[in-house]
């Protein structure tokens, strides 16, 4: 992809992302304010999870297969038609089966959980299960209109449901009726999908019904599948035993737990995310044409990046989070005490931003080469990594321990990855970057002890008003930028003369 349109399509999808998540956010903070961290809060987690972790990993299982075999099919309509019949079919029997039975997956996601808390999960979940029929279709929505370049409307397709969730929180609060809540997701997530649709209609593609079970396409993807899904599965997985291990500390951990996950990942999706998302398409191009210097080429400049882009947000998280979930969360509810465990976990997850910003883009340089197997493996070595240091770290640090663990296997994944994508392709070209990482390193070091003096030097612990805490967060912040990208800019770095040319550029100057 020329450099161009690789940054106007991520400066898109970016703010497509910026906007869906700032809903996102919006929809913690007014759980947390009506709910705190407790049983209710506890419960619609647990319930509102479950469905979006499973079905990422069949989205990321049929994204990371569908999109490299669109370019070796011939019939593309019929094989992408065939595909969205199956996964509708699925998402009903998910639906009908777990709507009858969702305590089974209630004690799967959280063995331990409080019986109460068990109650209520339960309740929302068998009607948060629907999710799954307007999902499976909106994710190869998404990844058709991904092919096509158009990547706006499917960076979107969380805000409708998040809208609807928000309103459904409120109404469940005010009027006592559990029901607003638990059957809101599903509606919010049929919204997107109509949405996606219509996009897609726009760019030429409509879905009406097709099943070819011995289509020969359809038996390929599904051998990819299989080792895609485990791949995916480490991240979530990992969340998952993180989940069961934080039920056993107390009410309300998981609950800490949960909104430090959600703000560090925020900053992964934005930033890291992006990349992997509008490379990919590209990536299976030249991997089906055989490119296999461009696709190299193509990655290591992603690689440096995201590095560039997440290692500063990683130091300015782990300094400024207790302010930073202070003036996000502490409301309502939401307890001092709940604000410092949940800024703890959240420091712990810092060291996390940049490789689990990276590793998708890793993943799908694999899945790209249609080399599923290999990171299989290491995701499979990653979640044990998990468990082993779950429970070295739960009793002494709690759920703080349980977010360090969750960052160490995430650094083990992106480092096996690396290490078999070598022994794949050879050398992936980041070497030749080494000069421009040490002045990334230097710079963000530096911008790390201006925000530090910075953060120290203010009142941000004690401010009554979140959008004075806004307004004073915002001085370290800015000094930040202002220091790494200066010295970027005095380093010569390719990178910083880079964003200010486009700048320029798009300025007219």
């Amino acid at each position: 992809m020329k450099r161009p349109t690789l940054f106007k399509s991520a400066a898109i999808l970016s703010a497509a992302i910026l906007l869906a998540k700032i809903s996102g956010f919006a929809r913690e903070v007014v759980l947390a304010a009506f709910f705190g961290a407790g049983t209710v809060s506890d419960a619609f987690i647990l319930a509102f999870s479950i469905p979006d972790i499973l079905l990422v990993l069949v989205s990321a299982s049929v994204a990371g297969g569908y999109i490299p075999m669109y370019y070796r099919v011939e019939e593309k309509v019929k094989f992408t038609r065939n595909i969205m019949t199956c996964l509708l079919i699925a998402g009903f029997v998910f639906s009908i089966v777990f709507t009858i039975f969702p305590g089974a997956l209630v004690r799967l996601f959280a063995f331990r959980i409080e019986p109460e808390t068990f109650e209520t999960a339960s309740f929302f979940l068998r009607y948060m299960v629907w999710t799954a029929v307007f999902m499976l279709l909106a994710d190869v929505f998404g990844a058709r209109l991904e092919i096509e370049g158009s990547f706006f409307a499917n960076g979107m397709r969380s805000l409708w449901r998040n809208v609807v969730v928000i309103a459904g929180i409120i109404l469940g609060a005010v009027t006592g009726f559990d029901i607003w809540i638990a059957v809101a997701p599903a509606a919010g997530t049929a919204i997107g999908t109509i949405v996606l649709a219509a996009a897609c209609k726009r760019h030429g593609f409509t879905y009406k019904p097709y099943l070819d079970l011995r289509s020969p396409a359809l038996q390929q993807l599904s051998v990819l599948a299989g080792p895609i899904f485990l791949s995916s599965a480490a991240t979530q997985l990992n969340i998952i035993i993180a989940r069961n291990f934080a039920a056993t500390i107390g009410a309300g951990s998981v609950s800490h737990l949960y909104y430090a996950a959600k703000i560090t990942f925020l900053f992964t999706l934005l930033m890291g995310t992006v990349f992997s998302v509008v490379l990919f398409p590209r990536m299976s191009k030249m991997a089906a044409d055989g490119d296999t210097d461009t696709l190299k080429a193509t990655l290591a400049q992603g690689v440096v990046y995201i590095f560039a882009l997440m290692l500063p947000v990683s130091i300015g998280v782990f300094i400024l989070a207790a302010p930073g979930v202070r003036i996000l969360l502490y409301r309502g509810a939401f307890t001092a005490e709940d604000t410092l465990i949940t800024a703890g976990a959240l420091q712990m997850y810092a060291p996390i931003l940049v490789a689990a910003s990276i590793t998708p883009l890793l993943l799908r340089a694999f899945h790209a080469m249609q080399n599923t197997k290999s990171p299989a493996a290491a995701g499979v070595i990653s979640v044990a990594a998990s468990v082993v240091f779950n429970f070295l770290f739960v009793s002494p640090m709690g759920v703080a321990g349980l977010a360090l663990s969750g960052s160490i296997s995430g650094i083990i994944l992106v480092c096996l990855l690396f290490a078999l994508l070598r022994k794949k392709i050879g050398s992936t070209g980041i070497k030749t970057y080494s000069d421009e990482l040490a002045k990334i390193i230097f710079a963000a070091g530096a911008m790390g002890v201006v925000v530090y003096f910075a953060a120290n030097a203010l009142p941000l612990m004690y401010t009554t008003s979140s959008w004075y805490g806004l307004l004073l967060i915002f001085v370290p912040i800015a000094g930040g930028i202002f220091v790494y990208g200066g010295l970027l800019l005095a380093l010569q770095s390719n990178i910083a003369h880079e964003v200010v040319r486009r700048v320029r550029r798009k300025g007219g100057g």
